[in-house]
């Protein structure tokens, strides 16, 4: 039997991340809110950009991100079938304050749209 439904990927994850923030310098206690990964399972493709929303002693719950747009699927994966799991980045949990953000307008000139 694999013994990967005994690892704890969400502890094994935010251990990564943890170890890469203090390699590459990102200083601070802010813990990432969201840990962005990549599952290789023992299929051709890998599941990525996804985040861990739960765990169990069989399956990894996790959200997966579109790449063709703005849209969230929630799938499972049995842990037997997981091959390794990759950090990809994270998402800090720190406030920003809005008025450091820069604000972009999508068009410059929406009136010469409709000539």
């Amino acid at each position: 039997m694999n013994q990967n439904h005994s690892i704890n990927w969400s502890d094994k994850v935010k251990c990564l991340d943890q170890t890469i923030r203090d390699e590459i310098g990102i200083e601070g206690e802010n813990e990432a809110k969201h840990i962005l990964i990549k599952v290789q399972t023992k299929s051709a493709e890998p599941i990525e950009p996804a985040f861990i929303v739960g765990e169990d002693d069989y399956f990894l719950d996790l959200f997966v991100l579109s790449p063709q747009g703005p849209g969230i699927t929630s799938t499972a994966v049995l842990k037997e079938n997981i091959q390794s799991i990759g950090v990809i980045g994270g998402v800090s949990a720190e406030k920003v304050d809005p008025s450091e953000a820069k604000e972009t307008p999508l068009l410059d000139d929406v009136d010469a749209l409709y000539q």
